[in-house]
């Protein structure tokens, strides 16, 4: 178990420092404008080709276009930066500047008003055209923003801080049945608070658990965790539940230069950084509750461009004779691509907020773990929904700590395994 949870974190640790649920409606935002519609006005629709077609004056006018209706010849006629663009309904066609474009899904009539579909249309104005899934929002993006360079910059802000605070919320959601055979939810929420400091590297963490299960909610500690790097050496402080609701200390090291390695080669992660991005998206800006512009960036990460940075080390548990140990060498080599959101605050241009579904992550790592879990576990398991927010908190303001004396004083153990909560 130890070996699988650090492969976890190994791969949070790389991929995110360098879930929203939403509802039907479709939304569409010009920049951090949001398209406001109303039963005069129509609203938009997914359409038959699974296109979203939107009521053509109210978009067109929020897009700073002028509008207009060529009623002898059926087609919409939007103006804006000296591009004409002309919609006929019914055809699989627009024009833009009376050049010819081919659709895959026409512009009608509906309940007596005009819809148009809003990716072809404006992206013959040359504007970039987003689909945000967990917002259900269509997102036009007018400024010409290199997003990518914009992530890479706040990932190397980020590999320069000193020190900050995180607060990490994990929702899962597991389906099982009851003692009468009937399909329930087990509903856990994950709390950790958590601070790093880089020169030298510590952290602490501390994880609490809230268990729902029928409405009954169960609350529990988890655990109480330290690291420090020294010499080319890792150790691991947690303190962890026992009998009788009892918690213990224990630590555990291990010795090796990678970590040190994953700390301080900034240049190393940078280059990983960059390497490792398969895709990015902007979906726009919001203010947050401190009155922030962040800008909402999807990140699509590949884990192949790490494999430089963790050095020899999927090399040491292929060679090791412990099966667990395998088991994260195979986790590792068989990442899939991960997606998650990242904030960036437009002033400071930092990272401030991750979004993450982890679901897949996690059962990518189940799949691996081939004959360990039983079949009707795994069913289970591939249904599961684990869902990640974590928020950048105090960033070179963090208060500083000492790793306590019964931690330190601790039992050393050769293998620290998360204990069995449920």
């Amino acid at each position: 178990m130890k070996k699988i949870i650090f492969v976890l974190s190994l791969v949070l640790v790389l991929v995110l420092p360098s879930m929203v649920m939403a509802g039907p409606e479709t939304i569409i935002r010009i920049d951090s404008e949001t398209v406001e519609f109303n039963e005069d006005l129509g609203f938009p629709f997914i359409d038959e080709n699974y296109r979203t077609q939107v009521p053509f004056r109210a978009t067109m006018e929020k897009y700073g276009a002028e509008v207009d209706w060529d009623g002898e010849n059926n087609t919409a006629v939007a103006v804006k930066d000296g591009i004409v663009v002309k919609v006929p309904l019914g055809e699989k066609f627009i024009l833009k500047n009376d050049e010819k474009i081919e659709i895959d899904s026409p512009a009608l009539m509906k309940d007596g008003r005009i819809y148009l579909p809003i990716r072809h249309v404006i992206e013959a104005f040359g504007s970039k055209v987003e689909w945000d899934e967990a917002f259900n929002t269509v997102v036009i993006a007018e400024e010409d923003l290199d997003i990518r360079e914009l992530l890479l910059t706040a990932y190397d802000k980020s590999n320069q801080w000193e020190n900050f605070d995180s607060l990490m919320t994990m929702f899962m959601e597991i389906p099982i049945k009851d003692e009468e055979g009937q399909d329930q939810r087990l509903e856990i929420e994950m709390l950790m608070e958590m601070t790093a400091f880089q020169e030298p590297f510590k952290a602490k963490a501390s994880m609490d658990m809230i268990i729902d299960f029928g409405g009954l909610k169960f609350p529990q500690n988890i655990m109480n965790m330290y690291y420090n790097i020294e010499d080319g050496k890792m150790t691991t402080y947690m303190e962890m539940p026992i009998a009788d609701g009892q918690m213990q200390w224990v630590k555990q090291s291990q010795e090796s230069e990678l970590f040190e390695n994953l700390i301080k080669d900034k240049e190393a992660s940078m280059k990983a950084n960059s390497e490792s991005i398969v895709d990015v998206k902007y979906f726009g800006k919001y203010l947050d509750e401190k009155d922030r512009s962040l800008l909402r960036v999807e990140n699509t990460t590949s884990f192949e461009a790490y494999e430089d940075l963790l050095g020899g080390y999927v090399d040491i548990l292929t060679s090791s004779g412990k099966e667990e140990d395998q088991m994260a060498a195979e986790i590792l080599t068989n990442m899939d691509d991960m997606i998650f959101i990242v904030y960036i605050d437009e002033d400071s241009g930092e990272i401030v907020k991750y979004e993450m579904d982890l679901g897949p992550l996690m059962k990518s790592m189940f799949d691996n773990m081939g004959d360990l879990i039983p079949k009707e576990e795994m069913g289970i398991l591939s249904d599961l929904k684990v869902l990640m927010e974590m928020e950048i908190l105090n960033v070179n303001e963090a208060e500083d700590f000492e790793i306590p004396e019964e931690a330190l004083n601790a039992v050393e153990v050769e293998e620290l395994d998360i204990p069995q909560m449920l």
